[in-house]
């Protein structure tokens, strides 16, 4: 009897037991949901800009599943404060510009959208402000089959600015206007915001503001988190502006950068090679640590460019191929070996690299040990042609004939020979050089009148139209009204740009004015400077428009419509020959 008792007292104490450890689980588990509401702060009203959202219970809830949501996924909480941390530098500027609330840099890189009232989408990957191509659209965003400016980070917050402040015009409340980027007009129109939404304290008291919910938590758990926030490895949004017409791997090249990287920062371009026109530039994610890196990368590069402006020399590929396990960036440079100036380089560096010798290195390149070695510029690593590829360059200001011998992949002994000269003696701007033979003995020195660019200021844009030509009409019927003196016929002047040295003995070129008629028929100027002398002037004029394209210059449109640059200068009010892609020029023809 006694154990009966026994068995039966334990099994009390066990269901007591069992009680009592059901009651303490159920109380850690509602602790633990109160602890994360206490931990987390949930709050019961949100600021943003110059308002504040307000919830109810049912709202409130909602805040709270999204706000725990976004707390517990670490790694999406830890890649969106790395992306914010990035892209706040290259932003926060254009947005203090604009005047726009700084509460709003959070939608740069939130990509959710309401469109509408039964469901929400998420926008594709690297859409920034949260563009649906509607919208994009309506701030001139371009998205076709080459480029998605809702990518491209610094076009879309340019874009960004000018759908907030047009929404604010509209509907003169920034908690509105913030609704208007998550939502669709349909949206905004069913929920009656316009006559609910006044003042100072906005009640979001609805399960349809869902999407605006889903922001304000978003904003929450971000700006909670970014005061606390320490990047090891900051990062920042570097705008490459010379990348037009190059693809992505040259430039990845030109910067050391992986070209993954590099895609992956330009989600924007649907093929791997930027456009040659517009506004987008490329943009390179990189380490802050490597900022004054990547601008001396950038300038190098530069300056490879901007010897690649007379038709198209010198002819420059990257060659990764070519590797001696010394370092050093290799190009074919004119169909030859060449290697890169890097910085901190010098001819004994880059012969090293080039596993040559010093006196081989500085042979193939025409120099001496006393000559200095310019970071950015391509040199060859053997031996320069006897031949160009072309058979005549025009000398630009401050450019010697050892530029020209490196520009064309000439040797300088044979372009001294070519040209009838004794020494590297500095050349005069307009200066024909043989490039392919011998100038004959009969020819004297050929000169192209070019116009001085290194004194003067790059002029604005060129904007022309109809009207601008009819102006010019009727100034030119005005002048011709205007009795004109001829000239004698020994001096007949037309607008020339030829001058001719005549004496071969003397150290100065003689220039002489001469009828285009006998100018045009002179033996001494060879085929391919012919057609810069324009014809005799006929009573009938007219004027032309043209737009310029890539590749051209002011010499090339003048030479190709046979007028002269000082007469597309005085037409155009031009102070200096820079010209850009899309510039329209007037031309008076005769």
């Amino acid at each position: 009897m006694g154990l009966r008792a026994f068995f039966i007292s334990w099994r009390g104490v066990k269901e007591v037991g069992f009680m009592i450890l059901s009651f303490f689980t159920f109380f850690q588990i509602s602790a633990q949901q109160n602890s994360v509401e206490r931990e987390l702060k949930i709050p019961y009203e949100i600021k943003f800009a110059n308002v504040t959202f307000q919830f109810n219970e049912v709202t409130r809830y909602i805040l709270t599943q999204e706000i725990t949501a976004l707390s517990k996924d670490k790694a999406q909480k830890l890649e969106n404060l790395d992306r914010f941390s990035t892209v706040l530098s290259t932003i926060e500027g254009i947005m203090i510009s604009a005047n726009v609330p700084s509460d709003f840099r959070f939608l740069s890189i939130y990509n959710r959208y309401q469109k509408n009232t039964m469901s929400t989408q998420v926008l594709e990957n690297g859409v920034y402000w949260c563009f649906d191509k509607e919208k994009a659209k309506d701030v001139d965003l371009i998205i076709d089959d080459n480029i998605d400016e809702r990518k491209h980070l610094i076009m879309a917050t340019k874009g960004a600015m000018i759908f907030l402040k047009r929404n604010q015009v509209m509907y003169n409340n920034w908690a509105t206007t913030l609704y208007s980027c998550l939502a669709s007009r349909e949206v905004l129109k069913v929920l009656e915001l316009n006559k609910k939404w006044k003042g100072e304290f906005l009640m979001v008291d609805t399960p349809a503001y869902s999407s605006l919910i889903q922001f304000l938590a978003f904003k929450y758990v971000l700006e909670s988190e970014f005061a606390f926030y320490k990047n090891q490895n900051q990062k920042i949004v570097y705008e490459y502006k010379d990348g037009k017409g190059k693809t992505l791997n040259l430039i990845a090249a030109d910067l050391k950068i992986k070209p993954e990287e590099l895609y992956n920062a330009n989600l924007w371009l649907k093929s791997s090679r930027v456009p040659s026109e517009g506004d987008a530039n490329v943009l390179a994610i990189v380490p802050t640590a490597r900022y004054k890196d990547i601008r001396m990368l950038d300038e190098m590069s530069k300056n490879v460019g901007k010897q690649n402006m007379d038709l198209g020399f010198p002819l420059l590929t990257p060659n990764p191929k070519i590797n001696y396990k010394r370092g050093g960036i290799f190009y074919t440079i004119n169909n030859m070996k060449g290697i890169q100036a890097d910085m901190c380089d010098d001819f004994v560096n880059l012969a090293y690299k080039a596993n040559l010798s010093v006196e081989k290195f500085l042979e193939y390149n025409d120099m001496t040990d006393k000559d200095a070695v310019v970071i950015g510029q391509v040199f060859y690593i053997e031996p320069k042609k006897n031949k160009a590829d072309i058979p005549h360059h025009i000398v630009k200001a401050d450019e010697s004939l050892w530029d020209i011998s490196q520009k064309y992949g000439v040797k300088l002994a044979t372009l001294l020979s070519y040209n009838r000269m004794d020494n590297v003696a500095r050349l005069q701007p307009g200066r024909v050089i043989w490039m392919k033979e011998k100038r004959p003995k009969n020819k004297p020195e050929e000169f192209i009148e070019i116009p001085v660019e290194n004194k003067l200021e790059k002029p604005d844009r060129l904007k022309f139209d109809e009207e601008l030509i009819s102006k010019y009409v009727e100034s030119e019927e005005v002048e011709s009204q205007t009795e004109i003196p001829e000239p004698e016929k020994s001096e007949t002047v037309f607008e020339s740009s030829v001058l001719v040295k005549n004496n071969e003995k003397t150290q100065k070129p003689v220039v002489k004015k001469v009828e285009t008629e006998r100018v045009a028929k002179n033996e001494s100027f060879s085929e391919d400077l012919k057609e810069s002398i324009p014809e005799r002037r006929t009573n009938e004029k007219q004027f032309v428009v043209h737009e310029v394209k890539k590749g051209e210059t002011l010499y090339r449109i003048s030479v190709n419509y046979k007028v002269s640059v000082d007469q597309l200068y005085k037409l155009n009010n031009l102070k200096n020959n820079n010209i850009e892609i899309g510039d329209r020029i007037i031309i008076r023809r005769y």
